[in-house]
């Protein structure tokens, strides 16, 4: 990517309208004009580059926010809340947010448990595309820019503040009372076919089929996002706020802002992992070594842990216009003993107290995963003989570990050896690491149906959908959640609730884009030292350029600006050119007058009639009074200055 420090003359100022529409919200009761002060929304974003640290390093690109508001009228909203009640499923199921603790014998030990609650659940995709499909009752949504919907329903099911005092105020010592709503996925290994129950299930907003993506505020409590994303019913109880009062409009204006400043910062104009480079082909090469023992690896087949094809189809996906292939290799451990010593020196089995919950020690198997990554960085001209990072070719390589019983890596921190900033869970399933990512799946995720209730047997998951994940921050792509919990509701295998492999509308705009902003400050660049026709050819295909980009027609946009990249190196390449004839003139005079002196100087060293033999003499030789030099009797003019003799 072209660094705004390296060429801060050339930046790309790029502009984004974003729609916000508001249903079961009070225009009363929001100041859309202090909504949109700089200080609530972000209206300029720098394009920035989170890795290498420290501070990462901006793109050259500008991003300008338009944003534009819409109240939704009672009819509509009547029609969306009969939609969903009429594609309902109410059930009682245990829910994470409502955990409560159960001793054992001793007292000594707790174990975390689930209390059931009263829920209705609305199919997420359903919502989104009855949504989108009924958007010119909203006055349409932006072809060139994203749709953020909020929505404040509790007229459906939704728990309400007294039945959140009385669980809270028993200290969890009682089951809930009162109901709740939830947006819901079905997310299902496609390796070893396990299927979620809490991931995809309880969630508060949904969307990135379209560019469009919708939060219900009064859904929830979600324990993906509590406390951040507390349902509006409650909050406003809570804090006793009275939004037909000053304060409490600009408390709820503030309150709006906030979560149309994360939508924007996840969604619309997100910043990168690293560089997003473009290539004509990207390559990913999977290398899976498996360290499980005899018993497990006949137990689970290693080639039926990862699927190249999925792999290549996610990606062929979000580059449609690139070349992919995956390599898949299942290598053979006894080939590398020194990565078989260093993985067996760096384990690590932990029974932490400390890192337990509630007295309930963390119990399970790490493979420090700072000295495995040394190693195959090391090593890495072994396993990548042709490692490429340039316009032929993007290569990922992917170094992926099936560990036995409940093993996976983690990096350590200090005196910790189960860091993961990320989540307070055990160690981590992948990483990427930019030069390379590693991943970690053991026989316990493998059979993971058979440790859960209730059991689903000979159910597990396995490595492609971490794969995809982590090489897609290999490409640039970050998590959705970056700037806010409530980011993972949408659908992106970038992201950590849902178990997606496809890439959403959100990943695919963001690295297009990058890809068309890169190559279009490189032609700038070309064309900023050059002019004539060629050269105003290629500024012309940069507004063909811009006039796709705009439409977020990044596809087209990028084969575009690829031929103004061509046009502007011709018209260099025809500068160049058209500035040689000259040059050559100049030197044919040049060495013409210096081959005329040189045969001047020549024949003034002849005798008279020098186009006959020179005639010898033995007369006394002549002095020349410019130089000193002597030269024959019979010579008119010095045979070294050239100065006429006396």
């Amino acid at each position: 990517m072209v660094r705004a420090q390296a060429q801060s003359q050339v930046s790309r100022q790029v502009n984004i309208p974003v729609k916000v529409v508001f249903v079961g919200v009070d225009p009363s009761t929001v100041d859309t004009s202090y909504i949109t002060w700089p200080g609530n929304l972000p209206e300029t974003t720098y394009n920035e580059v989170f890795e290498p640290p420290p501070g990462g390093s901006l793109t050259g690109v500008v991003y300008n926010v338009s944003y534009t508001f819409t109240f939704a009228n009672s009819d509509f909203k009547s029609r969306l809340e009969s939609y969903l009640q009429s594609i309902e499923v109410a059930s009682t199921v245990g829910n994470p947010w409502f955990y409560y603790y159960t001793a054992t014998p001793s007292g000594y030990i707790s174990t975390a448990k689930y209390y059931s609650l009263k829920s209705s659940f609305y199919d997420a995709n359903q919502v989104e595309s009855w949504i989108y499909n009924n958007q010119q009752e909203l006055g349409g949504f932006p072809s060139n820019g994203w749709t953020l919907m909020f929505m404040y329903l509790p007229e459906l099911p939704s728990f309400d503040y007294k039945d959140y005092r009385d669980f809270l105020g028993m200290q969890r010592a009682s089951p809930p009372n009162g109901t709740a709503h939830y947006y819901s996925v079905v997310d299902q290994d496609t390796d070893l076919g396990y299927r979620w129950k809490t991931m995809g299930t309880f969630m508060t907003g949904w969307g990135g089929v379209h560019r469009f993506w919708f939060d219900d505020l009064s859904a929830g409590p979600s324990f993906w996002t509590n406390p951040e994303d507390m349902p509006l019913q409650i909050a406003l109880k809570d804090n006793h706020f009275d939004l037909n009062t000053s304060y409490g409009k600009t408390w709820f204006t503030e309150y709006l802002s906030d979560y149309i400043w994360q939508a924007t910062w996840n969604f619309v104009t997100p910043f990168f992992e690293y560089d997003p480079l473009y290539s004509n082909n990207y390559s990913f090469h999977v290398h899976v070594f498996d360290n499980r023992t005899n018993v497990e690896k006949a137990a689970v087949d290693i080639h039926s842990t990862v699927d190249s094809e999925e792999i290549k189809r996610a990606f062929q996906d979000l580059v449609p216009y690139s070349t992919v292939d995956v390599s898949l290799t299942f290598e053979d451990m006894t080939k590398y003993p020194e990565l078989q010593g260093v993985i067996d020196t760096s384990y690590k089995y932990t029974d932490s107290f400390t890192f337990g919950i509630s007295g309930q020690p963390l119990q399970y198997g790490i493979v420090d995963a700072r000295p495995v990554y040394k190693y195959l960085e090391d090593n890495l001209q072994t396993f990548e003989p042709n490692f490429h990072r340039d316009r032929s070719e993007f290569t990922v390589p992917v170094f992926a570990f099936a560990f036995s019983n409940d093993t996976l890596f983690t990096f350590t921190y200090k005196w910790e050896i189960a860091r993961n900033v990320e989540s307070s869970d055990k160690a981590l399933l992948g990483v990427a690491l930019g030069d390379l990512a590693m991943i970690s799946v053991s026989q316990h995720e493998f059979q993971y149906g058979s440790n859960v209730a209730p059991p689903e047997p000979g159910k597990g998951y396995g490595f492609t959908e971490t794969i995809i994940h982590e090489s897609g921050h290999m490409l640039g792509l970050p998590h959705p959640h970056n700037f806010g919990p409530v980011g993972d509701f949408i659908l992106s295998v970038m992201g950590y609730y849902t178990w997606d492999y496809t890439f959403g509308q959100s990943d695919k705009d963001m690295l297009q884009r990058a890809h068309v902003d890169q190559i279009y400050l490189e032609t700038q660049s070309i064309l900023a030292g050059i002019s004539g026709s060629q050269a105003d050819s290629a500024k012309a295909q940069l507004s063909d350029t811009d006039s796709k980009y705009s439409q977020m027609d990044y596809s087209g946009a990028l084969a575009s600006v690829l031929k103004a990249e061509s046009m502007a190196k011709s018209a260099t390449f025809a500068g160049n050119l058209a500035v040689a004839p000259a040059i050559y003139l100049v030197v044919g005079v040049v060495i013409g007058f210096v081959v005329a002196w040189v045969l001047l100087r020549r024949r003034a060293s002849l005798p008279a009639h020098a186009d006959q033999t020179p005639i010898r003499t033995t007369a006394t030789a002549r002095f020349c009074p410019n130089c000193g030099s002597a030269t024959y009797p019979n010579n008119i003019y010095c045979h070294e200055c050239g100065n006429k003799l006396p």
